[in-house]
């Protein structure tokens, strides 16, 4: 893990000398007595500690669980004679107690164990290999009643000797896993950029050494700063405006300074071009809800009745169209009773039978885009570009009737999926329900998007924020959860029947296209085994739908640029818009590419 160089903020601000150093000190002094009194980290032992804790790691891992623990209490106990505080110890408590929980698995004697670690070391954690949620439950057990420190730095100051390295050490309760601890110093009353070391962690407990033929025996300022694993400052002790003052009380003739050179000034190398031609690729994910795009409300044979009846009628008439007003022309394909006809044209409601299939709202894809793009550089660091979004792959699979088929074709080969014309007498009913493949219409968008590019001109690597908006269409991939409707009359076809009791007449209801369909289970007429040989050899393999997104976009957009030529880069983002009109909806796309740039 790295480390900054310089501390945060600016660093070519002059040093001030803190004008309260006395009482900085002693107040430092008390805490450290209050808080962990004789405890904070000592270099001495340090290196046997780790070899001990390497050591025993690799017995627990070689299930060698007694030969671990032994090796850890030989190690805790010498160390403990020198200093039963160390902070170094906590380490190889915390492993103590995970081989003893491994071996025994008794509750009480881990909590002791970590109740020893604790108290060294508050915020001390378990090693990744030994790592569960009982240990961390048992190590929670063993903090209550103890309070957390309240400073993210803890340390001593050191004790000096003139000709000799410095050495500090320092416990980081603040520190989180792939954090750094970063010491900078400086020689007292210089105006130079500060120094960085890097402190050596053992777990919690750090050191870090100023050789002496760095530090020349003069005074020096310094202070602590604490990381997270991506650089940022989450804890320090002392600042660079408030350094904390260390007097080594050494006499030595102070050099003259020598002159300062002003540095050449170099022409920038990775300037941001003046045009840039984006070709990215990349996927997408988002919130689907609403409506799927092609899949009307399927019925369910269970709640059947005349109303569904002439909305398959109306739904099949329409074909790749919404439901007309009039069912005059095909209500004769259920029956030929004017009474039952007139039925069914009154349960009709063109509204209900046009309702789409709903989507419970949840994430899905977008599976592949291609994203062109042409900019302009109108600011030494901002980019304004036009883009267009152009999706190759919805990845659907939604089966109907032919809709291109004239009505009579399509009852016969389609919807009644050719039964009447391939069953031989006496035999179950042939039935061959291919249906056609129907997608999605054409999916693009195009908009303007403006991009700002941080750091300076010297750098090839270029992280950006920016926004976008435009309009146009995107699409999610919505698995329906039902199998597809290859005969047209809304109903699945691996749920296919004959007829179905209506609950609210108590009477039996030929369910659209199987007219002779009955409601008698021992004696099942031609038109109930046609249903049922759907049924059968139906694939009930789920629909996949779409549902469709805009057709108006906003969003932000981060990502980076790395210049590998003056006319060449590599791109990545990732762009988060807000589509809205229809229904309002979120669309996260990831997109790579080349940029050609001049």
């Amino acid at each position: 893990m790295s480390r900054p160089s310089s501390p945060p903020g600016a660093v070519r601000r002059a040093f001030h000398r803190a004008a309260t150093r006395g009482c900085s000190r002693l107040a430092l002094g008390l805490a450290l007595t209050l808080s962990l009194g004789s405890g904070v980290a000592r270099a001495d032992g340090r290196d046997d500690l780790k070899a001990a804790y390497d050591k025993a790691k690799g017995q627990f891992n070689n299930f060698e669980l007694e030969e671990a623990q032994k090796t850890l209490e030989t190690a805790i106990k010498a160390a403990k004679d020198e200093n039963a505080k160390d902070p170094n110890l906590a380490p190889l408590m915390v492993l103590r107690a995970g081989v003893i929980w491994n071996n025994t698995q008794e509750e009480g004697p881990t909590v002791d164990a970590f109740k020893e670690a604790v108290t060294i070391d508050y915020n001390v954690k378990i090693p990744v290999e030994i790592r569960s949620d009982e240990l961390q439950g048992m190590l929670d057990k063993a903090r209550e009643g103890l309070s957390a420190p309240d400073e993210a730095i803890l340390y001593e100051p050191p004790t000096p000797t003139c000709g000799e390295d410095i050495t500090f050490s320092l416990l980081a309760n603040g520190l989180v896993e792939g954090g750094t601890v970063a010491l900078y110093w400086r020689t007292a009353g210089s105006e130079g950029d500060p120094n960085s070391v890097e402190v050596d962690m053992f777990g919690n407990a750090g050191a870090a050494t100023i050789p002496a033929d760095e530090h020349g025996d003069k005074d020096i300022e310094y202070f602590f700063y604490l990381f997270d694993g991506s650089q940022k400052d989450i804890g320090h002790k002392g600042t660079q405006d408030k350094p904390i003052k260390l007097e080594l009380g050494c006499v030595k003739d102070e050099p003259k300074p020598e002159p300062k050179v002003e540095p050449k000034k170099v022409e920038a190398k990775w300037k941001l071009p003046r045009f840039w031609i984006n070709l990215g690729v990349g996927t997408g994910f988002g919130l689907a809800h609403g409506e799927a795009e092609q899949s009307y409300q399927q019925f369910d044979p269970s709640s059947y009745g005349l109303r569904e009846v002439a909305c398959a009628l109306a739904r099949w008439k329409a074909g790749p169209s919404d439901p007309s007003p009039d069912l005059a022309d095909v209500v004769g394909y259920y029956s030929s009773d004017p009474a039952v006809q007139q039925a069914v044209v009154a349960a009709y409601d063109q509204d209900t039978c046009a309702a789409h299939h709903a989507v419970t709202a949840g994430f899905a894809l977008a599976p592949l885009h291609i994203k062109p793009e042409f900019g302009v550089r109108v600011h030494p660091k901002i980019v304004l570009s036009v883009f267009g979004r152009l999706q190759l792959v919805t990845a659907t699979s939604v089966y109907r009737d032919d809709p291109t088929k004239t009505l009579d074709a399509s009852y016969s080969e389609d919807v009644r999926c050719g039964a009447d014309t391939m069953t031989v007498p006496g035999q179950p009913p042939n039935v061959n329900c291919e249906g056609v493949k129907k997608s999605p219409g054409f999916t693009a968008a195009a908009g303007v998007k403006v991009r700002y590019f941080f750091r300076n001109d010297e750098k090839r690597f270029r992280p950006f924020i920016g926004g976008f908006l435009g309009g146009g269409f995107a699409r999610l991939r919505v698995p329906m959860g039902f199998a597809n409707d290859r005969n047209g009359n809304s109903i699945p076809d691996d749920k296919e029947q004959g007829a179905a009791v209506n609950a609210a007449t108590a009477s039996c209801v030929p369910i659209w296209p199987y007219n002779g369909g009955t409601c008698d289970i021992n004696a099942p007429s031609f038109d109930d085994n046609v249903a049922t040989a759907i049924a059968t050899k139906a694939d009930s393999s789920q629909r996949v739908d779409s549902v469709r997104l805009g057709p108006l976009m906003v969003g932000a957009t981060g990502g980076f640029n790395f210049m590998i030529h003056k006319n060449f880069s590599l791109y990545g983002e990732l762009d988060v818009g807000v589509w809205f009109w229809d229904a309002a909806s979120l669309l996260f796309d990831v997109t790579v590419g080349p940029a050609i740039t001049f």
